[in-house]
């Protein structure tokens, strides 16, 4: 299936952009990334500023509807009549989902995690502040001087500590209690193919060289994939998180020292 140049790109509802690349379509979503071979769409079709993808399937089986919404009418209408007319039909019956490759760009426990950081840095960044403008009311300037960069260097500390150990700490369990399968180099340099267990093809940067990589996802979650061994930049991540969290104990220790001792 030859895709047109000229076939518009369509943009939907929550950021969702539909287009057509020389070999198929590519479905983009806030989180993942859909690429749908040519020989994967069964036909394309509008109803009204809806436009449907739909995969083939074996017979007897539900095909796969992959829907965009809020898009142009007419520039819809011009998709869908350009990619009819361009797709062939295969010599035998194909699943077209298995064929499908999936990029997540985000999975949901990094977002929740990436928010509980932020709400933790920005804590020990309230405090920071709250304390050294409670000792300046007080009449103390040297230690409220004194906590602002105690404070805020060791809230960088325990935010990156924390950060780093509590993602080594998850990533952990992941590898002990996760699905291992091995995957396959793909085109892009440094990205590799892995099937889960719902035969959807996903897309891995395991920071691996070879002919395979083994893999470990979660199966709630199978996007959520890790390397099953670390690589030097993850083992020297981890070790900087330990290092920096425990300086960022040592800085917590050091405020509550300066704030220990007596107001004049």
């Amino acid at each position: 299936m030859s895709i047109i140049a000229s076939l518009p790109i369509l943009g939907g509802r929550d950021g969702v952009v539909l287009s057509a690349v020389e070999r198929g379509l590519v479905l983009d979503r806030p989180r993942e990334e859909l690429t749908i071979p040519g020989e994967a769409v069964a036909r394309v079709w509008t109803e009204g500023r809806t436009i449907a993808v739909e995969l083939r399937a074996r017979s007897g089986a539900e095909p796969v509807v992959h829907r965009v919404e809020d898009v142009d009418e007419t520039a819809a209408a011009a998709f869908a009549a350009g990619v009819n007319a361009l797709r062939l039909e295969p010599a035998e019956e194909i699943d077209g989902a298995a064929l499908v490759i999936v990029r997540t760009r985000r999975t949901r426990w990094r977002e929740r995690y990436v928010r509980r950081m932020k709400r933790f840095v920005l804590g020990c960044v309230g405090a920071v502040v709250g304390v050294s403008v409670l000792a300046g009311l007080l009449g103390d300037a040297g230690r409220a001087i004194a906590v602002v960069p105690v404070g805020f260097l060791t809230t960088a500390a325990l935010g990156f500590g924390v950060y780093e150990v509590g993602k080594w700490l998850h990533v952990r369990r992941v590898r002990k209690h996760g699905t291992r399968v091995f995957a396959r180099p793909a085109n892009v340099p440094g990205a590799y193919l892995y099937v889960d267990d719902r035969n959807v093809t996903r897309v891995a940067f395991p920071d691996a060289y070879g002919p395979y990589a083994e893999v470990c996802y979660v199966p709630e979650e199978p996007a959520e994939v890790h390397p099953v061994k670390p690589s030097f930049t993850q083992r020297f991540n981890t070790f900087m998180g330990w290092f920096l969290l425990f300086l960022g104990l040592d800085g917590l220790a050091l405020v509550g020292f300066i704030l220990s001792i007596p107001f004049e």
